[in-house]
């Protein structure tokens, strides 16, 4: 028998005292200052949901205001349908939508929003004026909110459509407020948000004002290639189109040579909604085959449809990701499209789809002549005639590629599961690169339309390209000078000025080390004036403006991570307007010291941009084509 021991209470004798609980339940505006948090990162952040509550009330014209990078102020203007008085103060509560209504709704989410929750986040953090008006209103109404007090109802005159203003981002929040960027960065991160808005959606019209100045306008565009057009003022893309079962692909790429380091500049969208995947974004990348080097990315912009049951939006607090019910059935089929159509819109070798899965060759071994095989092409190109009057390289067409014949489309009562074998796919693995061989055993025969030269051994015929060699020539000679402190500067004799703007003038300040480290003398001259006294000897063709552009270029494009991170695109980019171009004729000497130069080279058959160096047609191979096997 289980024995309980008897408690005597005594006058002495004391209850335990209960202790306070260390869970509590957070007050409603502290809650909502941290879920804020999740949705409103930064000004750019409040323009996103802004604009997309735009895109899904049916605005076909959207205006965005900032003042002081959208810290001071933001307003975000549409010509929607507008809400009624009682859903303009709904729309403030946290977890009101219009969007969804039951849990199924969630597996076919075809808008932007669904969660009810940008409107309460942007106002639990801002000083918020709305205002709006239906069609069949007399009037509209406007209801103001200043961080997490009771929002205040009036009527007010406008026309149909709605206008929300924000003010004093974060003035309640210091912690969060302290860690923006300057106006100037978060000004640049808010035109981001309005392009890649733009580019998503080519029937929306949308203007952007930065501190009462038109930085941005983009009309309502007839389609997608219009709107790609007006966004890349300039660019020449490849267009990609294909589909796969019920997989539509739409892309815009560049030609290899324009690559990044880093998919900054790749624009990805799913069902019209950015995402960043760095699946997708890899996949574009591995379609250029073994021209793009390892942590390169195309510039552009890949558009890919998908019935929404195959697609969860519901990953992520921003949106910004989403989930494929089949990750590489998309990817496969993705690199299939691409992959066609990119060999024939930029002569790429094409991999057939069925060697994906083989695992890629090590690089071949070259054999090396002495180094003094790189002065010996220094000073053969040297005497080649300037370029500076020669026509630059042609780019290729951004004409539509065809598409491979599209699988038919699957049955509207198919399961999930019939739609996504139908969009399964294998795909090749990036090419693999020619056996060794030695540049200078090679004989040079003959330059073709001063563009390429014509070389032969006892295997083969090798057609090279003469810029793209020679700037892998000289990209080389740069980074080994760069990494052994020793680039060499040749003055000027005239310093060359020109006009900058006012954020490269304050790069040239912070990194004034640094860019006297790459051969260049680059002094500042006014607020928006610069100065050039120096080049690297090395490329003492190429334009001093030029070169300084460029290197300000990629600075700028590195997203602050500094100097070092820009170097080798930078040093790239220099190479490549400092060498041969298309135009150039080359003798048979200068010809003769570029192969030499080529065997020392850290070479991998392309250029540092990407572009092939070299085409090689076996003898055996020629004899079949003109029929004499």
């Amino acid at each position: 028998m289980l024995r309980v021991p008897r408690i005597v209470l005594t006058s002495r004798t004391h209850l335990p005292i209960p202790t306070m609980s260390k869970i509590r339940v957070l007050s409603t505006n502290l809650a909502s200052q941290i879920a804020a948090g999740e949705v409103v990162e930064r000004p750019a952040s409040v323009v996103k949901e802004l604009l997309e509550n735009a895109v899904d009330a049916g605005a076909t014209r959207c205006t965005v205001e900032v003042d002081g990078g959208g810290i001071q102020r933001l307003t975000v203007s549409d010509d929607g349908c507008g809400m009624s008085p009682e859903d303009a103060r709904l729309c403030l509560e946290r977890h009101a939508t219009s969007k969804i209504a039951r849990f199924e709704d969630l597996s076919s989410v075809a808008s932007y929003g669904f969660r009810g929750e940008a409107l309460p986040s942007i106002a639990a953090v801002s000083r918020l004026r709305l205002s709006t008006r239906t069609s069949d209103a007399e009037e509209g109404v406007e209801v103001r909110v200043e961080g997490n007090a009771p929002p205040v109802v009036t009527p007010a005159g406008r026309a149909v459509g709605t206008t929300v203003d924000v003010v004093d981002l974060f003035y309640n929040v210091p912690a969060r407020r302290k860690f923006l960027r300057s106006s100037g960065t978060e000004a640049g991160h808010v035109t981001e948000v309005v392009e890649t808005c733009a580019l998503g959606r080519p029937e929306l019209g949308v203007t952007l004002l930065r501190d009462g100045r038109k930085v941005r306008e983009f009309l309502r565009s007839p389609d997608t290639a219009a709107r790609v057009q007006e966004v890349y003022a300039g660019e020449q893309f490849a267009q990609c189109e294909g589909q796969r079962g019920p997989l539509g692909v739409e892309a815009y790429l560049s030609r290899p040579e324009r690559a990044r380091t880093g998919a900054a500049g790749l624009y990805l969208y799913v069902n019209r909604r950015p995402v960043k995947d760095r699946m997708l974004a890899a996949t574009a990348a591995h379609a250029y085959g073994s021209v793009l080097e390892r942590g390169r990315y195309p510039r552009g912009v890949v558009y890919l449809t998908l019935p929404l049951t195959l697609v969860d939006v519901n990953v992520h607090p921003q949106k910004a990701e989403v989930r494929f019910a089949d990750p590489r059935a998309v990817s496969d089929a993705l690199y299939a499209i691409l992959s066609r159509a990119l060999s024939s819109a930029f002569s790429l070798p094409h991999t057939p789809v069925h060697a994906r899965a083989a695992a890629a060759s090590p690089a071949a071994t070259w054999i090396r002549p002495p180094p003094a095989a790189l002065d010996d092409f220094a000073a053969a190109e040297s005497t080649t005639k300037d370029s500076a009057t020669r026509p630059s390289l042609a780019l290729y067409p951004a004409a539509p590629i065809p598409a491979p014949e599209p699988a038919p489309g699957p049955d509207s009562s198919a399961s999930a599961d019939a739609a996504l074998l139908a969009i399964r796919d294998s795909a090749a693995a990036p090419i693999r690169p020619r056996p060794a061989v030695r540049w200078s055993n090679l004989r040079f025969v003959a330059q073709l339309r001063q563009t390429y030269l014509v070389c032969e051994d006892d295997e083969g015929l090798y057609v090279l390209d003469q810029h793209a060699a020679a700037e892998r020539v000289n990209f080389d000679r740069l980074r080994k000078q760069y990494r052994a402190r020793a680039v060499t500067a040749q003055s000027l004799l005239f310093p060359v000025t020109f006009t900058v703007s006012q954020s490269e003038v304050e790069l040239v300040e912070r990194y004034s080390e640094q860019i006297a480290s790459v051969g260049l003398d680059v002094r500042v001259r006014g607020a928006e004036a610069l100065s050039v006294h120096a080049v690297p000897g090395l490329l003492q063709r190429a334009s001093p403006e030029r070169l300084v552009h460029d290197l300000l270029s990629e600075l700028s494009r590195s997203g602050g991570r500094g100097f070092s991170d820009a170097v080798d695109l930078t040093l790239a980019t220099m190479a490549c307007h400092g060498s041969i171009r298309s135009g150039d004729h080359v003798s048979a000497d200068a010809a003769g010291a570029l192969l030499r130069a080529l065997d020392q080279a850290d070479f991998a058959g392309h250029c540092p941009h990407g572009r092939p160096v070299v085409t090689y047609t076996s003898w055996s191979e020629l004899e079949r084509k003109v029929g004499r096997r």
